[in-house]
């Protein structure tokens, strides 16, 4: 096994070696999309990846959307193409959508065995793939004898995650002699596998030397197993079986699993056959997980106490495993685990159908579902949802599903939500969306609108404007401009534009006859009073007459405003332009200022109104 295992690890970076290095970096332009809906489709798709088309491709996705029946195919496992060396030279490394449909009918038994297929299942071996929301239905009889990593699903799982997919495949051996994996997965390295189910029986009664069977994974190596459940019935004569993972080692994890499967250990107890694990390595963990099913000790001739025989894990090659918030039930003889009996704590199945016992196991950290009608449940899949909100660069975006607010991305079960997405300077979102069993359309974007502009100042002024006297003014055309340019539909990001446009009403009044009029007698006032010197600084001459009270639209027609000398002072520029909201800075000629006599007194603008227009 040893020796197996240790080949299997060197061919492993050969098929890895055909990722690119940028696989990880999206690319939209790369991207490929097959679909699946016929058996000549799905036979096509296998000769392509057995060709090399998909060698790499970690962006190909793969959709199934019809189910299958593939009654009378032989059927050789997708990526099948083997070197000289015995090592698969093509793989799949996409992403292969179930949408949970069924390919029912599926017979492993003709090619299962043979030299040419070390690998076999519905995938051969899959390299940085995801395979979700997939239905094996079928059967094994065993009539070739060989070393095989068999996997309903795959083979061989490296790098890859198996989610939400369902085995429903019988295995029965024959007097043949068989060597290597049985399970959903074959062979699990660096994987994740969730929310995955067996609903297969299988069946080995010869005594074998080296086989790992599991309701779900055969051999995990550093992988994880969680939220999956076995039901099918384990009967077994081989060195390693479990309800989950027959072999766990290698930093792997049995977390939140279940297995109510009948197990019905063979031989003189020389195997490890645990409810959970058969055997668990260094640095592995078995938590919040039971086992519900018979232990049928019927064909078991070993003699108490047991050794290598566990309602949790059969058996254990290190002192270093990690259990916590496990069960297994009630049998006579039979302990957690021959070396941890703390592995878990029993139970009589009664009890494990109680609301006292889903009680306890959640309250210790177990994740399940209430069932009234037996033992706990694994709660439903969870699908990552992401929220593309665009425009891009928005602030506060705040993301409630069902009302509450949630982080971006988000983990949802299937169902239909109500989504409300807020953002400043954004109208409010509402929509609804669904969420199927698959994980291809879980990225939704959202459009959000800007709020319009406030429009307010511009109105008041323009119905202001249609109150002049259009005889104050020497040239009216300024304001029937300012009028004509008003551009509707605004949104909040353009409010600056839209206030400029109320404020080129107020320019109107700078053309009006009333303000000059009253410009050059302030002038001439102030001239009259100290000789026109700026009231601010007392030291330069004044350049321009000032509202303190600065005009708006609201009060552009108030004499007591516009008009008023006590709203008006004669300062100079560089006050003018140190007052808030001015600060233009513009070069003037400067002329020389005579008084009465003739008498040089200083200098001013050229530009500066001294007199009536």
């Amino acid at each position: 096994m040893k020796k197996r295992i240790a080949s299997l690890l060197l061919a492993l970076p050969l098929c890895l070696t055909l990722l690119p290095t940028t696989a990880l970096a999206e690319d939209e332009a790369a991207s490929d999309r097959t679909v699946i809906a016929t058996v000549e489709d799905l036979q096509q798709f296998a000769r392509a990846v057995d060709a090399g088309d998909y060698d790499g491709k970690t962006d190909a996705v793969v959709e199934l959307a019809a189910d299958l029946d593939l009654t009378g195919i032989e059927w050789t496992p997708i990526g099948s193409t083997v070197n000289e060396d015995g090592e698969v030279e093509h793989c799949f490394s996409g992403k292969f959508y179930g949408n949970g449909h069924t390919i029912s009918n599926l017979d492993f038994s003709e090619n299962y065995g043979k030299s040419e297929y070390p690998s076999f299942g519905f995938f051969s071996e899959v390299y940085g793939a995801e395979i979700s929301g997939l239905t094996i239905q079928g059967k094994l009889d065993v009539s070739n004898a060989g070393y095989v990593y068999f996997g309903t699903v795959a083979g061989v799982a490296a790098d890859s995650k198996i989610f939400d997919c369902v085995s429903d495949v019988s295995f029965t051996d024959t007097d043949k002699y068989i060597n290597g994996t049985v399970a959903m997965c074959g062979y699990a390295i660096n994987s994740t596998i969730e929310y995955c189910q067996n609903k297969g029986n299988f069946s080995i009664t010869k005594d074998v030397t080296s086989f790992q069977m599991g309701g779900i994974v055969g051999l995990a190596q550093n992988s994880t197993v969680q939220y999956c459940a076995n039901i099918g019935n384990l009967t077994s004569w081989t060195p390693c079986t479990g309800g989950i993972v027959g072999q766990l080692f290698q930093a792997s994890k049995i977390i939140n699993c279940y297995s109510t499967g009948k197990m019905v250990p063979f031989g003189n107890g020389t195997t490890d056959f645990g409810g959970i694990a058969g055997i668990v390595g260094a640095g592995t963990e078995i938590r919040h997980c039971y086992f519900a099913g018979e232990m049928d000790l019927s064909q078991y001739t070993a003699t108490t106490p047991y050794t290598r025989l566990g309602g949790i894990a059969g058996n254990v090659s290190s002192n270093t495993p990690a259990f916590g918030n496990n069960y297994f039930i009630e049998t006579e003889n039979v302990p957690a685990c021959s070396k941890y009996t703390e592995a878990g704590t029993a139970k009589s199945l009664k009890y494990m159908e109680t609301e006292d016992f889903f009680n306890e196991i959640t309250a210790a950290g177990g994740n399940y579902r209430l069932n009234s009608n037996g033992t706990p449940i694994l709660p439903a899949p969870k699908y990552t949802v992401s929220f593309v909100v665009t425009p891009a660069g928005l602030a506060n975006v705040a993301i409630k599903v069902n009302g509450q607010e949630v982080a971006n991305p988000v983990d949802l079960e299937a169902g239909t939500y109500t989504v409300e997405v807020s953002a400043d300077n954004c109208e409010v979102f509402n929509s609804n969306i669904t969420i199927t069993a698959d994980t291809a359309t879980h990225t939704h974007t959202i459009a959000m609108t800007y709020l319009p502009a406030d429009y307010t100042k511009v109105d008041t002024a323009i119905g202001k404007v249609n109150a002049l006297n259009k005889d104050e003014y020497k040239d009216f055309t300024k304001v029937e401009e300012a009028v004509n340019a008003v551009v509707r539909g605004k949104n909040i990001t353009e409010q600056t534009e839209v206030e400029a446009m109320a404020k080129e009403f107020a320019k109107a009044f700078y053309h009006s006859r009333q303000w000059k009029k009253c410009r050059d007698s302030y002038i001439r006032q102030r001239i009259g009073i100290d000789g026109g010197l700026c009231e601010l600084c007392q030291s330069s001459l004044g350049y321009i007459v000032h509202h303190k009270e600065m005009l708006n639209e609201n009060n552009i027609h108030d004499p007591d405003v516009t008009l008023s000398f006590d709203n008006l002072q004669y300062v100079c520029k560089q006050c003018h332009d140190d007052l808030e909201g001015h600060g233009v800075v513009r070069k003037k000629k400067m002329l020389v200022f005579f008084d009465k006599n003739g008498n040089p007194i200083g200098k001013i603008s050229e530009n500066t109104p001294l007199f009536k227009d």
